[in-house]
């Protein structure tokens, strides 16, 4: 079932879940994306719950907001938690006293 769309708008594309729409609203049920590619990759990525090659912040969101599988956007939250994590984390070299 293809309930996920992609639609031009002013500044790119809208990737909508028209599912979600009914359940959450339109505000958590679309991202807007700047190039068609992307956000057919996107709309691929959440319908086969394949994981996103990306590690852009912005673009796991997308991904989140347009699914409706909840073991899907948990993984998804994991890694953007470890991203976050592992930025945190300065490299100090001990020898040079910095």
């Amino acid at each position: 079932m293809d309930n996920i769309i992609i639609r031009p708008s002013n500044n790119g594309f809208l990737v909508i879940n028209l599912t979600k729409v009914g359940k959450c609203g339109f505000e958590k049920a679309h991202t807007h994306i700047k190039s068609r590619p992307v956000a057919k990759t996107i709309k691929d990525n959440v319908l086969n719950t394949r994981f996103p090659k990306t590690r852009n912040e912005y673009l796991l969101n997308s991904h989140i907001r347009i699914s409706s599988d909840e073991n899907y956007i948990k993984n998804i939250q994991q890694l953007l938690k470890t991203r976050k994590n592992k930025s945190s984390q300065k490299y100090v070299n001990v020898q040079k006293g910095t």
